[in-house]
């Protein structure tokens, strides 16, 4: 096993044992801090910023794939929870987010990628590849948002959250509230949508370079135009028509989807489906 193999693995323990800690004291009325639980965190966190820097910018030639990029994705995830753990009962989702990101950890060490070739060591393809990846980060995060919302709205319209067992408690009850979780679902899409304007911009910008032509009509372009057009959508219908709650996760939802298959998919068929 070579030495970032060990680095990945030991970032993937990391994260399940953060995970299993906050899952441990949740499982109270009032739940308990465990002071180890953020440095543990951090420690993963440093550990995987080194392997995508190394990753992306050591090396002549970005060096990516489809484990690189879920690794980002999981690595920003985690990243914004964790601070915005500091300021509001959030930090719950990190129960179910960090899971994904130590498997999102070990997927590099069987799906390592290729470099890109020499044409992509611009300035203008490493802005839009970063950008894009921070794009569908956010994007991830407010599926994730979205999904735990709708749970959430289920849970009070079932009048589960009163029902205790053993002095245990639902890990949606350590949740904020509907407002504060919907406030936050959309201050994420608003984010992720100007990242994603903007990475679709140098991406223009980068295809202009190459290939003379702005926009190519391609699997990856009509997909991430068109899940811009969804997210733009769904953020005008919430400001002019007030569109929130299930109707409003459906949208993020089919988003997220079209956005996924716009780099995710297609790099899964290059890379283990060929």
């Amino acid at each position: 096993m070579t030495m970032n193999a060990i680095f990945y693995v030991f970032a993937a323990v990391l994260y399940l044992s953060a995970a299993y800690g906050i899952y441990k004291t949740l499982q109270h009325s009032e739940p308990q801090s465990s002071f180890w639980i953020r440095p543990v965190i951090c420690a993963g966190l440093l550990i995987q910023a080194y392997l995508i820097f190394e990753a992306l910018f050591i090396h002549g030639v970005p060096h990516f794939g489809m484990a690189l990029a879920l690794s980002i994705t999981m690595f920003t995830c985690t990243l914004i929870l964790l601070v915005e753990s500091l300021f509001s009962k959030i930090g719950a989702m990190l129960v179910f987010v960090l899971p994904l990101s130590a498997a999102c950890m070990i997927l590099p060490i069987i799906l390592p990628g290729s470099e890109l070739g020499p044409e992509t060591a611009t300035f203008a393809f490493r802005m839009h590849l970063l950008l894009a990846i921070l794009a569908y980060s956010l994007m991830t995060m407010a599926l994730l948002q979205a999904l735990l919302l709708a749970a959430s709205r289920n849970q009070i319209k079932s009048k589960d959250i009163v029902a205790k067992k053993e002095g245990r408690v639902s890990l949606l009850e350590n949740m904020p509230s509907l407002v504060q979780m919907e406030n936050l679902l959309f201050r994420l899409i608003w984010i992720g949508f100007i990242l994603l304007t903007i990475a679709i911009g140098f991406g223009a910008f980068y295809s202009q370079e190459i290939h003379g032509q702005a926009f190519r009509f391609d699997h990856k372009t009509v997909a991430t135009c068109m899940a811009w057009v969804i997210f733009g959508i769904l953020l005008l219908g919430h400001h002019f028509y007030g569109w929130r709650g299930k109707f409003a996760a459906r949208w993020v939802v089919i988003g997220f989807c079209v956005l996924m298959a716009a780099y995710i998919g297609i790099r899964f068929v290059f890379e283990i489906v060929k």
